[in-house]
């Protein structure tokens, strides 16, 4: 396994920069100092075990499959990472762990894993949240490689 380094808020405004270079946005448009500060606050709460090399990948992959026709904003937190995690539904499921075909650079390590939720759970929510009772969530008792 890869040793991970965490993610630096200089890494973060370096992949902001290329994922906002890559879509073309105007200079106006992009985020001021103060607004990545708070974004870099806002990813590392939301995704505190990603570590440099795995959110720099993810920006990569972000950039390399997306053409900026598709895309002229920048990605939310679970569009970016997608690339990283398995998925339900087309959002990344933290709690199912990452996804098992990531590089040898990105492998998750101990203690990266020792962040991620302690048990798999869905992130779908039944259509009707007033009537919860009428719909059944699926479970497995498959448990997930590199989730637990």
């Amino acid at each position: 396994m890869a040793k991970q380094s965490k993610l630096a808020i200089q890494t973060f405004l370096a992949a902001s920069e290329m994922i906002a270079a890559h879509l073309r946005i105007k200079e106006a448009d992009r985020w001021s100092a103060q607004i990545s500060q708070l974004k870099f606050v806002s990813f590392t709460q939301a995704y505190p075990e990603v570590s440099q090399e795995q959110f720099l990948w993810a920006s990569e992959q972000f950039v390399q499959t997306t053409t900026n026709k598709d895309f002229l904003r920048y990605p939310t937190w679970d569009e970016l990472m997608t690339f990283l995690y398995r998925v339900e539904n087309g959002k990344p499921n933290r709690s199912w762990g990452f996804k098992e075909n990531l590089p040898q650079m990105c492998q998750p390590v101990p203690n990266q894993l020792a962040l991620m939720p302690p048990k798999p759970v869905s992130n779908y929510e039944p259509p009707d949240k007033e009537n919860k009772q009428a719909y059944k969530t699926f479970r497995s008792n498959r448990a997930l490689k590199g989730g637990n």
